[in-house]
């Protein structure tokens, strides 16, 4: 039974993959609703408060003065004098208050004593650099200054907390991750270690490894699954290569506009954001990060 329930999960599945609203966009990533797991510690919520930082708008010109306010929270509950400093690091979206009640990091900051800040990025969330996102302005947006921004930032914060002589330790996962790692790389005098979760430190263009990790997965429930997805997959790109099939994909996929690859590289894109929705299942449903969408609606990965 367990196995034709598995095979008709990956026909399904198969058939989703023709079927799909893809140019609405329609992707799990960020999307899902999960049940809320324990705090850390007690039962005792954290009052969990926008702070404000003064930060550089351009670390690398000394003649731009210009400053802007930059969000960041405080959970100082499992804090001991003379603990390390905890820095969870923001990513590419909001920074997400739960952070400063759940995780495994709170385990940590419970056993040793530590204080723990989460620092949200430049242009996310509600830390605006500037009043718009002009392509002028965009050019502030990079890793080199947010790696500049965690360094002045945890350069005042010890300043004015008295913590200049503890031992700060970042934390962050993905593009947050190779922050973590960059930042203890390019100031080792002011971080004392970094966990870099899941971090792309060496980035690929092109990195079929991913995928090989995801037929994997979809294998393990059934060999077939895979097989059945890749089969959907080659006729959509037999498909591609005929004009005349373009006006039928739209309708298909209930695209907001008319199918019109002018390049290679559209149809690739056009692929890609179908196999993303594979990619998605199997990288985010139920990733022990159960409180990071929501609240009490299942506990695995929904489409909006």
């Amino acid at each position: 039974m367990a196995f034709r329930i598995g095979v008709f999960i990956c026909r399904v599945a198969a058939v989703v993959l023709l079927a799909v609203l893809a140019g609405e966009g329609r992707r799990l990533k960020g999307s899902g609703r999960w049940d809320r797991p324990q705090a850390a510690g007690d039962n005792q919520t954290v009052l969990v408060v926008d702070q404000w930082f003064v930060q550089t708008l351009d670390h690398f010109n000394g003649a731009d003065s210009r400053v802007w306010k930059q969000r960041y929270f405080v959970n100082d509950k499992f804090y001991r004098d003379g603990g390390p400093v905890f820095l969870m690091i923001g990513g590419e979206g909001p920074a997400n208050p739960a952070w400063m009640e759940n995780g495994t990091w709170l385990l940590y900051a419970q056993k040793m004593g530590a204080l723990c800040l989460l620092l949200e990025h430049r242009f996310y969330g509600q830390s605006h650099p500037t009043p718009d996102l002009s392509t002028e302005n965009l050019r502030f947006l990079s890793s080199r200054q947010a790696l500049a921004d965690l360094a002045h930032f945890r350069t005042a914060m010890g300043e004015a907390r008295g913590l200049t002589n503890s031992q700060w330790v970042a934390f962050g996962g993905s593009y947050p991750g190779s922050l973590a790692a960059w930042f203890r790389l390019k100031y080792p005098h002011l971080v004392h270690a970094s966990v870099a979760t899941s971090a792309p430190v060496n980035a690929a263009v092109n990195f079929p490894e991913y995928l090989e990790v995801v037929w994997r997965s979809l294998a393990s429930e059934n060999p077939e699954c895979p097989l059945l997805v890749k089969k959907a997959s080659d006729t959509l790109i037999q498909r591609l290569k005929d004009p005349t099939t373009f006006d039928t994909i739209t309708i298909d996929f209930n695209l907001c506009s008319a199918l019109r690859p002018r390049s290679q590289m559209d149809s690739a894109y056009f692929l890609e954001t179908l196999a993303g929705s594979f990619m998605d299942v199997v990288q985010y449903n139920q990733d022990n990060r159960e409180f990071e969408v929501g609240i009490g609606a299942g506990s695995q990965v929904v489409p909006y």
